[in-house]
């Protein structure tokens, strides 16, 4: 008795996964570096989209690396004189009581209540602060007490997780379906 069995390999949809793997994988980074900037902007205080951006690092080596980062040249506020300060280690890093890094004050008044209380020229802002506002000297003075941090991108990140995950198995399954075909 003699069995037959033909059996046929289709290499070229083996080929065509091996190939497009890396492609796949790519843009699958790239849509999680998106969906992790969408988070951090929407967490972020002041929402601000142009200081939260994306790169892609590496595509080559078999490597597929980005990263999403806040410009910190992008979280500048211009007091009433045209003045620049830069808000972004203020806001990610906490102020006054809840600050997680060293005081950069070096007034007599931040000092002595333990560095969590400071005065604001009123006159030097913008836009009306929330802080409640004491005369000296004839001055107004925003009394400022501190902000609590704000880890926008941290949190962005993890909040993203499963979600990150979803688009990595997507991107897979898409290849599979059209090597498959």
């Amino acid at each position: 008795m003699e069995i037959k069995i033909n059996v046929k390999h289709n290499f070229k949809k083996i080929d065509k996964i091996v190939s497009e793997l890396p492609r796949k994988i790519s843009e699958s980074v790239e849509e999680i570096l998106k969906n992790i900037q969408g988070y951090a902007i929407k967490l972020e205080r002041g929402h601000n989209s142009e200081g939260i951006l994306i790169e892609l690092v590496d595509v080559l080596n078999n490597e597929i690396k980005g990263r999403v980062f806040a410009n910190p040249e992008k979280f500048i506020a211009k007091d009433s004189e045209g003045n620049d300060t830069n808000y972004l280690f203020f806001e990610y890093f906490g102020t006054g009581s809840y600050a997680e890094m060293d005081h950069i004050g070096k007034s007599k008044h931040f000092k002595e209540t333990g560095y969590t209380e400071w005065y604001i020229p009123k006159n030097k802002v913008l836009r009306p602060l929330s802080y409640p506002v004491k005369i000296i000297n004839g001055k107004e003075f925003y009394v400022a007490t501190g902000a609590k941090p704000n880890h926008f991108m941290s949190d962005a990140e993890f909040k993203t997780r499963e979600e990150n995950i979803e688009i990595v198995k997507a991107k897979i399954n898409e290849l599979f379906e059209e090597a498959c075909k």
